[in-house]
């Protein structure tokens, strides 16, 4: 009955091959874990690349509670881009009326954390977004002078630790890092390590890895 239910709902090709499975395994182009709550409108377009997006894969291991919802809410109109990136358990990702949210290739977005477009965000390719992670480009009510909404875009290779906030019409630049706590609402340049509340630039012309890359270093 759900499955019927979100099929119609959706109304597209690809729900076929979505897999609500209880273990996580390659099929088409979703493979998704545990409880996933989808709710999309009719004409929401879903964008995805030709491998595997992974939805509600628990990134934490055991610390994740089994019993937390992977949520993905799209309004009319709204286009989500999920090209070939990892979305963990309990994360909430959000679509306003008309808008746009696109995440990259090889990139994940760790439990927990929480991505609103009401406007436009776009994350690019090798991202590493932390646990406990808000990604936000409006306001939701006007403080001082418009505009209350601006795009928010994260570019390649950029590191977001935990508990980060980035808020409306903001740009990382390309292979940054975000410390931790930090509570970012101005861009920075390329290669930046930013952190504070509110976030400043530390230090530039950083570089950083994780254990993937230097995997794949070595072969």
């Amino acid at each position: 009955m759900v499955y019927r239910l979100i099929r119609k709902a959706l109304n597209v090709n690809w729900l076929s091959q979505l897999q609500l499975n209880s273990c996580a395994r390659k099929s088409g182009i979703f493979a998704c874990r545990g409880r996933i709550q989808l709710s999309l409108c009719s004409n929401t377009i879903i964008n995805a690349g030709k491998k595997v997006c992974y939805v509600g894969i628990p990134l934490l291991g055991k610390s994740t509670p089994i019993n937390d919802t992977t949520v993905i809410v799209a309004g009319s109109n709204a286009i989500l881009t999920l090209n070939e990136c990892t979305i963990g358990r309990g994360v909430k990702l959000g679509v306003g009326n008309s808008a746009y949210l696109s995440i990259g290739s090889n990139s994940y977005i760790t439990d927990s954390s929480r991505i609103a477009a009401q406007n436009s965000i776009t994350i690019g390719k090798n991202c590493a977004i932390s646990f406990g992670v808000t990604i936000i480009d409006d306001d939701g009510h006007g403080f001082g002078l418009p505009p209350y909404s601006a795009p928010i875009v994260i570019e390649d290779n950029v590191w977001v630790g935990c508990n980060v906030t980035i808020l409306k019409g903001v740009t990382i630049g390309e292979g940054s890092v975000v410390a931790a706590g930090a509570v970012v609402t101005k861009s920075c340049p390329p290669h930046s390590l930013i952190g504070g509340v509110p976030a400043k630039v530390i230090k530039q012309g950083v570089n950083w890895t994780d254990k993937s890359k230097l995997e794949q270093s070595l072969m």
